[in-house]
């Protein structure tokens, strides 16, 4: 398929097409025409083919007052148009497709019976399906998530704002919180709502002209600063050169070999940093550098690190990065670190050897912001080009008296007791037309004029009893950033109009609301033309925006946003913070390279290369990569690794900090690959805990934890797959045996050298990783190879998972 025919796939998708069962559904023609609505399904539905097999294969089980696995086949109905009977039957189609119902061990339909069974209620099933749709609609209404909310008012507005934060987090179904089943709503929300709304009016409105930040100096400036007076501060481990300044060493501890500014950043925004460096004596090799929040404590998150660049080796460039600033986050400093340099120690007096030793080469340092102008483009949506002066001179011209004085001679703290308001002339005009403007944005339709009129209306009256005309206004404003018409996505039953369009392709691609493109679109009724539909898909693809989408489905459907919830044990000395930052940005340029390319979806089985830096080069035994900025790079059958199933962020994402399971493991890729989830684990069972000691191997745990009848069933589906990945650690470096912190006790442990890190400290490590298994229809692997081969060989599956 090609890209573009994927594209238009993808876009058709959102045009409501019938939700059928992912099993119970035949095969998609290659191209699909739109059909006029379906009339509802009539309930009972025939079934000559079903009702005989259930009562021969099934209620002998399934019966009764306690029926197994609580499913009562025996008075379950067949009015599939009814959602909550049609799933029940979605179940068992499902197990009996599977082979898994009825139990080896019972009597086994024939297969023209199955088959009989499987068509009939596969056809009846579909049929419903398309009823139900074309007569509800394809989805529910929904809310927008928190993450969807804060990128809409920061598209909107056209300010980073910060918002979500505020808000509770969001329930998901299926792992996905854009599902509106589990998007609920309560009273906590709506008092939320009008918090974020406020929130962000107030970061948006100019209420007094920006802190303007910048500062600006060569290195040698920086060597020969003056600190606290006119000591000066000359770092150990650095050097002069002309205008550029040589730093040898680095440390955690001495911050003057950090090239900071002088002054902290004081207020919220953008800032943009600009540092001029190359790197020296590194053998035509980049240097990695950290860029930090100074003084930040520490923490598993790693949201002190705010990027990893790299100094071009000899050749100075221009390394740029943006700092995002959040309210309330008081002074801070951000400072440039050259980690990967020899650590400067307690008795390092000696200046060192810039000639020889490698160097970070400071050549110049700037740093300026807020960036955006002022005002701010969300006041001006907010506002128009209305006037801005001191709330107290509003109320001198109400007595009568002229304000004296130019405000913008003030002090910062003369803002803060009389902040700029905006100024109208005519008040009730400008309020309506401000508001008719705004709406039609925010809630990204063409807005009825009754709707119209009562916001409007709400804004007048406000007015009328006295208030500022900006405090009526932003009322106004909160009032409809808080109404149903923003938060939530409305369409009606049937085919969606072109607005609705919009935004279901807005919201998928970039978690945000339509861009006037697509609006003007919508308008003419033309974006559902496929050639249209077509090129705006794939426009939206290539703008900045589209990372959204990569980094919210990559974050749920592979649970990367849990990769830095849990450190890993100390044992595994080797994880360090660029290791840690590393992890989600293999994977989700993975996941771009295979979008952007149209490639395979069993690449995300097995594939012949991955995206990596150094540190993950390094990790995974891959030479010649070199730096911390990624590309793609080429696996050998050596390296152990293909697919996104052998990438360590989703390794340690299904582990825990201390040993990894084979049980989570195996569960997660039945869930998020193969798309054949297990049934929930029987009440009152333990849970497997390995003994971290190597005394008893988990493989022989598992062996007896699966002698109890009611794990038996599910465990042989779900073992085998968690095996096949049992020679990856929890942090996703690859073993040949067991490591263990504790030998002993009449454990047989040896001491090693890490095969990738021969320079850290040595490790112990107990018995021999055993990766083969046989899955639950009999197939053997002895490796993660052959077992890829297996999960291959059902490329349907796949795609559809």
């Amino acid at each position: 398929m090609k890209r573009s025919h994927w594209q238009i796939v993808v876009a058709a998708s959102l045009v409501a097409a019938p939700l059928v069962s992912q099993t119970a559904r035949p095969a998609a023609p290659a191209k699909t025409a739109v059909k006029a609505p379906v009339k509802p399904a009539q309930a009972p539905v025939k079934v000559a083919e079903i009702k005989p097999f259930v009562q021969n294969f099934c209620v002998d089980c399934h019966s009764g007052d306690k029926p197994k696995a609580a499913f009562n086949m025996e008075t379950l109905k067949t009015a599939f148009d009814e959602a909550s009977t049609a799933a029940a039957w979605e179940r068992a189609y499902d197990k009996v497709a599977k082979g898994e119902m009825p139990p080896a061990n019972y009597q086994q339909p024939k297969a023209e019976e199955k088959a009989a069974f499987l068509g009939d209620l596969r056809t009846q099933l579909r049929a419903a399906s398309l009823a139900r749709h074309s007569a509800e609609g394809r989805a529910l209404v929904r809310r927008l998530n928190k993450v969807e909310y804060e990128n809409t008012l920061r598209d909107l507005l056209g300010v980073p704002l910060h918002a979500q934060n505020l808000l509770p987090d969001d329930a998901s179904a299926a792992g996905f919180d854009t599902v509106g089943a589990a998007l609920n709503i309560s009273p906590v929300h709506l008092v939320r709502y009008q918090q974020a709304a406020q929130s962000a009016l107030s970061q948006v409105m100019s209420t007094a002209p920006p802190i303007n930040y910048r500062e600006k100096f060569t290195g040698r400036e920086w060597f020969e600063r003056e600190v606290k007076g006119n000591r000066k501060a000359v770092p150990r481990g650095a050097a002069v050169e002309g205008e550029t300044a040589i730093l040898c060493r680095q440390t955690q501890q001495h911050w003057e070999l950090n090239v900071m500014p002088r002054e902290p950043i004081r207020g919220p925004g953008l800032y943009r940093v600009r540092l001029t460096a190359s790197a020296r004596n590194t053998g035509g090799k980049p240097l990695p550098l950290r860029f930090g929040w100074e003084w930040m404590m520490q923490n598993t998150a790693l949201t002190h690190i705010v990027a990893y660049r790299d100094a071009p080796p000899d050749k100075p460039e221009v390394i740029e990065v943006l700092l995002d600033m959040p309210p309330g986050a008081g002074e801070r400093r951000i400072g440039v670190t050259a980690y990967t340099l020899k650590s400067l120690g307690e008795k390092d007096t000696a200046p060192p050897d810039i000639a020889n030793e490698p160097g970070f080469v400071v050549h110049e340092f700037e740093i300026e912001g807020p960036i955006g102008g002022w005002p701010s483009p969300g006041h001006k949506k907010l506002f128009g080009d209305l006037p801005l002066e001191p709330r107290s001179w509003q109320k001198l011209r109400a007595e009568g008296a002229a304000p004296q004085g130019d405000w913008n001679l003030w002090g910062r703290h003369e803002f803060i007791k009389n902040p700029l308001v905006p100024v109208s002339q005519n008040p009730k005009g400008d309020a309506e037309n401000l508001i008719r403007a705004f709406l039609p944005q925010a809630f990204r339709r063409p807005v009825a004029l009754a709707v119209a009129d009562y916001y409007v209306h709400f804004a007048h009256e406000r007015l009328a009893r006295g208030d500022e005309f900006g405090e009526a206004l932003t009322a106004t404003y909160r009032a409809a950033l808080c109404s149903p018409h923003f938060l939530f996505l409305l369409a009606k039953a049937g085919p969606l109009d072109d607005y609705a369009l919009a935004s279901r392709l807005s919201y998928f691609l970039w978690s945000s609301l339509p861009d006037e493109p697509l609006l003007a679109l919508a308008a003419k009724g033309e974006l559902r033309k496929p050639a249209i539909l077509e090129a705006q898909v794939e426009r939206m693809l290539q703008d900045p925006k589209a990372e959204r989408f990569v980094d919210n489905f990559t974050g749920q459907w592979l649970e990367l946003r849990k990769v830095l919830d849990m450190k890993p044990d100390e044992q595994y000395h080797e994880y360090d913070d660029a290791l840690g930052w590393s992890l989600e940005r293999e994977t989700k340029g993975f996941f771009r390279q295979v979008l952007e390319k149209n490639l395979s979806v069993t690449e995300f089985v097995n594939s012949d290369w991955t995206m990596l830096n150094g540190r993950l080069a390094q990790h995974y035994g891959v030479e010649g990569v070199n730096g911390m900025e990624f590309r793609r790079v080429a696996l050998l059958p050596k390296h152990n690794r293909g697919g996104i199933i052998t990438q360590a962020s989703v390794l340690k994402v299904t582990a825990n900090g201390s040993y990894t399971s084979p049980v989570k493991r195996g569960v997660w890729l039945l869930e998020r690959i193969l798309g054949t989830p297990p049934d929930p684990p029987p009440p009152d069972i333990p849970a497997i805990q390995p003994d971290i000691r190597g005394a008893v191997t988990l493989r022989q745990q598992i062996e007896k934890h699966r002698e109890i009848k009611a794990c038996a069933g599910c465990h042989a589906k779900i073992d085998p797959p968690g095996f096949a990945l049992e020679n990856y650690d929890v942090i996703g470096g690859y073993r040949e045996r067991y490591r263990t912190p504790l030998p002993g006790n009449g454990v047989k442990a040896d001491l090693i050298s890490l095969e990738n890190y021969p320079h850290l400290k040595k490790v112990y490590v107990t018995a021999p990783v055993e990766s083969g298994a046989v899955t639950a229809d009999g197939k053997a692997f002895n490796n993660l190879s052959e077992w890829k081969q297996i999960m291959l060989a059902d490329r349907e599956q796949l795609a559809r998972a």
